[in-house]
């Protein structure tokens, strides 16, 4: 029984990194994206600071995940 319990929290530790890769990287995407909009006008400064704190959260969930693996 001990056992099925470690697995499962195992499997659920895994889960969270692969999420919290996957949000690193839509974060990426969606700053550079925003900082190109920017630079052509369409895209406001504060929208870009909002996708940089939006990153930051990320990276710092990111740090989290995988130190607890």
């Amino acid at each position: 029984m001990e056992n099925e319990s470690t697995l499962q929290h195992d499997t659920t530790l895994e889960h969270a990194l692969d999420v919290a890769k996957a949000n690193h990287k839509e974060a990426i995407r969606l700053l550079d994206k925003a900082r190109e909009a920017h630079r052509a006008g369409d895209v406001s400064e504060d929208r870009v600071r909002q996708l940089e704190d939006l990153l930051q959260l990320a990276e710092e969930d990111l740090r989290r995940v995988t130190r607890e693996q």
